[in-house]
């Protein structure tokens, strides 16, 4: 049982600001019964319990706000917050509220974590604790972080041009936009609406049964209403770091530094103000072989591929997510110490004592014990930690511990795996196979052995046999399109409905359907996470539950594939067509993710003439952010661990709620399949053309996401596949393409093995629809475009030949003759249904590919392939 202390010291720090909120929404009209207002009598009673002086002024007006919230909506929150027997020290008002006038040790600990949140220094903060507001504090919007990466004065408020609105955190919201008028109005309303909201939504918070659960519940609540509100408004600060971020760091921060001293027996004021000691550990846990994970490939069959990949892509960010749970369970931590959580990755603030390191080594133990059990070594997980004092998290200082931790991370990706225990064969492998199964071994991984608990399992489909593992990542697959919420257990939990087969890290249980256990489920501590995975078509994120944004996008079959002729047209036998209608018969009412195969026939378009036309092949795309590590590096001025989580999260946000949404309510994307996305990694699957276009909106609003800071780019690598390819041939070959854009100068695109800036691929994209456009006024064929081919790919040679230094061979002089064969096929082929002055425009206007082909040579492919591909009769 974790020390309810933990989460009264945790929870304190993380609601010490929300007077902030509260109080910029209480100016106006209380008959309106809006907003949150605290009578008049109450902050004058309590101002010079909560606030400090300067010059004769109160000042810091929002913590009397602060305890006015923990007063006024004490029957929102859980009952143990204002039972005076809920942990030790102080009451709970008093410790969230006091943290600009501390008394008590645990007072202390909450403003010192404040102060450390800020990236402040003692001399600092004490001038900060001192200032009076200025004036037209609440007119003050959040800047974004991205726009002053590698900016000039960037303490200068006038050199930024884009603010985030005063609204809740949406996928229409997520974008900054440029200041105007609306933006330096009077919010009072805009704050009013929002705290309104933020109470309502707060009244109908479940699980206040478990706090474990109702702060996960908590947490995620207050991200959706307090990402763009700025945390420091006043002074010399910023306003650049949200309210949310600057709150969650300090109850990561207070609980590491209660923690410390609680188990150092040193629970005194001078103790917790002490700047040099190193309390903290900062804890970085990575997943190492995704790939390997998602993509693994060996079985005999390709059935369920989708949604086995699915189900294994979902289980990388769960393997992640329940990994750092169960580090801070075992430590005794919440889970507001996570303040990093994305891509595989997470970053915990811990004490630093000899107890917490032990867990740590424990629990990295019992992971890869894990992992190495069921994944034979492919893949594992690391921790690695370094030690921190709160001086290393000023401005100035936070510099040098950034680099000890990367340094860390990297010493530890060497020795991902104890070989002295784990290393050489797997002794009793073969002795784990049951010959009476129908197959022995596994038919989806062909690496682990059948299990007998699995045989006939009927979400294996077809396939009779499985091991745990598959037939688990099948059924997450299968449910994830199926299902808004989640729910995660204890091992043991009392579940009768579907779960897994293998409880995750051998600790937790997952079902999506837990049915009226969840009640006696919370109340008995068992039900450790429940989330809403889904982003509704209005763009509304849950806010009862917990809202976790790990499941991307994948179509499901609807009505209009039923309707779809290019199921049954094109060069596929007659076999191959049924087995696809009938697919979508059978899974037309049960979500079920689409395969590949029906995918790629999307990519096929009916011409005039009814008849089909493109090839039925995948797009595969890769994308991540270049420099990502001097981004959040030397590229970031002023850089405080709030800064870093804040921008982490805003980077996040693009990848995991801007774009799944884009997927599944833009009807020309509806058939992309996102195998991962999150962090700064990007990965679909969807029909090739789509793909194509896809890159092009994905360029332009993440630009747009960046505020055009070229400071901050993004690079993507596209391959062209067969929808029956294996998936670890269609990844490594994206991999390959992506890997070439960054070897290339970053900020790049490949496609069809060239690689191009993305200014020149606009470029190119916009001669594709002159291809376009020359084809449909009959000035140019079919023929003349393969003959375009050739000229293309003799110009590519002709720009290397003249790179080399050394004697040139005759016979390699032949790819000089394209720009006269150029002429001669102008002249002979331009045109020819054409006649007189059409046929004189036709030859003028197609002559001007000549200079493409000069500047471009080989990535003239980029448009001219795609109107091949596009216009192939018959798929």
């Amino acid at each position: 049982m974790m020390d309810e202390t933990i989460y009264k010291i945790s929870l304190a720090a993380f609601l010490h600001d929300i007077g902030k909120f509260s109080e910029r929404a209480s100016y106006c009209d209380t008959s309106q019964g809006v907003g949150f207002f605290p009578n008049q009598d109450f902050l004058n009673r309590n101002m010079d319990l909560y606030q400090p002086h300067f010059q004769g002024k109160y000042t810091h007006r929002h913590a009397t706000f602060t305890a006015a919230f923990i007063d006024h909506l004490e029957k929102l929150l859980p009952e143990k917050f204002n039972k005076g027997e809920w942990g030790i020290g102080d009451s709970f008002i008093n410790l969230t509220a006091k943290h600009h006038k501390p008394e008590t040790v645990m007072e202390w600990i909450v403003a010192i974590s404040d102060r450390i949140s800020s990236g402040f220094d003692r001399k600092d903060f004490e001038d900060y604790n001192n200032e009076i507001s200025v004036k037209d504090y609440k007119k003050t919007r959040l800047l974004t972080l991205f726009e002053g990466i590698e900016k000039e004065n960037d303490d200068n408020l006038n050199n930024f041009k884009y603010r985030y609105s005063l609204k809740e955190l949406s996928p229409q919201n997520v974008f900054p936009i440029q200041i105007d008028g609306a933006l330096e109005s009077d919010p009072s309303e805009e704050y009013r609406q929002l705290f309104f909201n933020f109470v309502n939504s707060l009244e109908k918070l479940e699980h206040k049964d478990n706090v474990s659960l109702w702060l996960d519940h908590f947490d995620s609540l207050f991200c959706i209403y307090a990402s763009y509100i700025p945390a420091a408004t006043v002074g010399r600060v910023v306003p650049d770091v949200s309210l949310y971020d600057h709150s969650r760091m300090t109850a990561a921060l207070a609980s590491a530094i209660y923690l410390y001293h609680n188990q150092k027996n040193s629970m005194n004021v001078d103790a917790i103000k002490n700047y040099e000691e190193r309390k903290f550990l900062i804890v970085t846990g990575d997943f190492y072989g995704i790939q390997n994970f998602i993509f693994s490939e060996g079985g005999s069959t390709n059935k369920a591929s989708a949604k086995l990949l699915r189900g294994r892509s979902f289980v990388v960010s769960l393997i992640s997510e329940m990994s750092a749970d169960l580090l801070c369970r075992e430590i005794g931590l919440t889970n507001l110490s996570i303040i990093l959580n994305a891509a595989g990755k997470f970053t915990i603030i811990a004490p630093n004592t000899e107890e917490c390191i032990e867990k740590i080594n424990s629990v990295q133990e019992k992971i890869n014990k894990w992992l190495i059990k069921w994944f034979y070594g492919e893949c594992s997980f690391g921790l690695s930690y370094i030690e921190a004092s709160p001086n290393d998290f000023v401005i100035g200082n936070f510099d040098d511990l950034l680099e000890n931790i990367a340094k860390e991370s990297d010493k530890k990706k060497v020795s991902k795996i104890d070989l002295d225990k784990y290393g050489g064969v797997i002794s009793d492998y073969l002795d784990t196979f049951n010959n009476t199964l129908s197959n022995k071994i596994c038919p989806f991984c062909g690496k682990r052995p059948s299990d007998v608990e699995v045989e006939g399992d009927s979400i294996l489909g077809d396939e009779k046999s499985a091991c745990k593992i598959c037939r688990d990542h099948i059924y997450i697959g299968t449910n994830l399109v199926k299902s808004e919420k989640i729910a995660i257990t204890l091992k043991d939990a009392d579940i009768f409905g579907e779960k897994l087969k293998e409880p995750l890290l051998g600790e937790y249980q997952l079902t999506f359907d837990i049915g009226g256990k969840l009640s006696s489920l919370s109340k008995e501590g068992s039900l450790i996470k429940y989330w809403d995975i889904a982003i509704s078509e209005n763009g509304e994120i849950a806010k009862s539950i917990t809202a976790k944004f790990i499941n991307g996008y994948v179509p499901t079959y609807d009505e209009t594939d039923l309707k779809d002729e290019r199921y049954i047209s094109g060069r596929k036998s007659e076999k191959k067509k049924l087995e696809m209608i009938e697919q979508i018969k059978t899974d037309i009412n049960k979500k079920t993710p689409k395969t590949f195969a029906h995918i790629a026939v999307k990519s096929q378009e009916f011409d005039e003439a009814d008849e089909l036309r493109g090839i039925e092949a995948l797009g595969v795309l890769k994308a991540d952010v270049d420099n990502l590590g001097a981004v959040f590096g030397y590229k970031l001025k002023r850089k405080t661990l709030s800064r870093l989580a804040s921008m982490s999260r805003q980077l996040n946000a693009f990848f995991t709620i801007f774009l799944p949404y884009t997927l599944k309510t833009n009807i020309k994307f509806k058939d992309i399949y996102t195998v991962f996305a999150g962090g700064d990694d990007l990965f679909v699957i969807g029909p090739w053309n789509k793909i194509i276009d896809f890159a092009s909106f994905l360029k332009k609003n993440f630009e747009k996401y960046v505020c055009t800071n070229s400071a901050i780019t993004i690079s993507v690598g596209i391959t062209i596949n067969k929808a029956g390819d294996p998936v670890n041939l269609l990844a490594e070959r994206c991999e390959s393409a992506l890997q070439k854009s960054k070897e290339k100068g970053r900020d790049s695109i490949t496609i069809f093995d060239e690689t191009v800036k993305w200014e020149d691929f606009e470029k190119l994209e916009s001669i594709k629809y002159d291809f376009e456009k020359w084809l449909e006024n009959k000035f140019i064929n079919n023929a003349v475009l393969f003959k375009f081919n050739r000229l293309i790919a003799m110009a590519k040679q002709e720009k290397e030949l003249m790179k080399q230094k050394e004697q040139i061979e005759l016979e390699d002089i032949e790819c000089l003759k394209w720009h006269s064969l150029f002429k001669y096929n102008l002249v002979r082929n331009i045109g020819k249904e054409l006649k007189g002055d059409e046929k004189e425009k036709a030859i003028s206007e197609v002559e001007k590919s000549a200079e493409w082909i000069s500047k471009y040579t080989g990535a003239m492919k980029i448009p001219l392939w795609q109107i091949i591909y596009s216009h192939r009769r018959g798929g």
